[in-house]
């Protein structure tokens, strides 16, 4: 039960995320002349989004050196 929430929240944030970045393209290129209430918050709530990418699901933002530790000496043996 845990997986499926954890890929329910997954998929959730991922849509939520891609329709922030629609909605900030169509904005920036002047789509949207008279953007709605939930356009304007997906818009602000962009940075959010992807500074949480960036920091905890990115490869890029994560220490590597945390994700691949060399093997210990006693495994070695």
């Amino acid at each position: 039960m845990k997986r499926v929430a954890f890929l329910g929240a997954g998929f959730a944030y991922m849509v939520l995320l891609i329709e922030a970045i629609r909605a900030a393209v169509a904005w920036w290129r002047g789509e949207l002349a008279q953007p709605g209430w939930g356009d304007v918050a997906l818009i602000a709530v962009l940075p959010l989004l992807v500074w949480t990418w960036w920091r905890y699901l990115s490869p890029f933002g994560r220490d590597c050196q945390k994700c691949a530790l060399p093997p210990d000496a006693d495994r070695r043996q």
